[in-house]
């Protein structure tokens, strides 16, 4: 495995606290998720306990600085990352991860996370239709139950987000519920292997 100073050294990262971002791959999910995140950003970044992280988008390789920078601005404490969701999760003290194989994967890693999601309202309810499930994170239906927040539609707010993402970080109990149920779910998949199970449908998301 990649040591976090070898992580570090590759991406030119400075050795400070992460919270890993992930908007997915596409057009639509980057310009649904992106100013929310940044929003956020904006505020946990303005508490003084929190002022010296770094907010990490993992990007996948295909995309471009461009993709972000009409989001991120100005902002020195918002970084981009291309092709390492992988690293930028496992180094991250907290995820905020579109729903996807990235989410099973976090749940893998170990890493505290919040799924989010914001589509086009006429699709997200065809699909709540059609689809009559409960959960949308791989890891919750594995469980049937809720491990980790899912910030669905008009749930995923910035604030909503400060709140998960506090509350991963400060709640001992809280984030301790969440790792042991991340310890069911690889148990559920076959043990510490279950990380290469999904090894490579991870890859060929991220490669689009």
């Amino acid at each position: 495995k990649e040591t976090r100073e070898e992580f570090l050294a590759k991406t030119g990262l400075p050795d400070i606290p992460m919270i890993a971002l992930l908007a997915g791959s596409r057009n639509g999910e980057i310009g649904s998720m992106m100013p929310t995140f940044m929003t956020f950003a904006d505020k946990l970044h303005a508490l003084p306990e929190y002022s010296d992280y770094r907010f990490v988008v993992a990007a996948a390789p295909a995309r471009s600085e461009s993709d972000y920078a009409k989001y991120i601005g100005g902002r020195e404490y918002v970084s981009v990352v291309f092709g390492q969701s992988y690293a930028v999760m496992r180094h991250a003290r907290a995820a905020v991860v579109n729903s996807g194989t990235a989410s099973l994967e976090c749940a893998l890693i170990g890493t505290p996370q919040v799924v989010a999601y914001k589509g086009a309202e006429i699709n997200f309810l065809i699909a709540k239709m059609i689809i009559k499930i409960q959960y949308i994170s791989l890891g919750n239906l594995i469980l049937d139950r809720i491990c980790f927040r899912e910030l669905l539609q008009y749930y995923f707010t910035p604030d909503n987000v400060l709140y998960e993402v506090r509350r991963m970080i400060e709640d001992e109990e809280y984030r301790s519920a969440m790792l042991a149920g991340y310890q069911e779910i690889r148990d559920a998949l076959g043990g510490e292997g279950a990380s290469a199970a999904v090894a490579g449908a991870m890859i060929e998301e991220l490669k689009q």
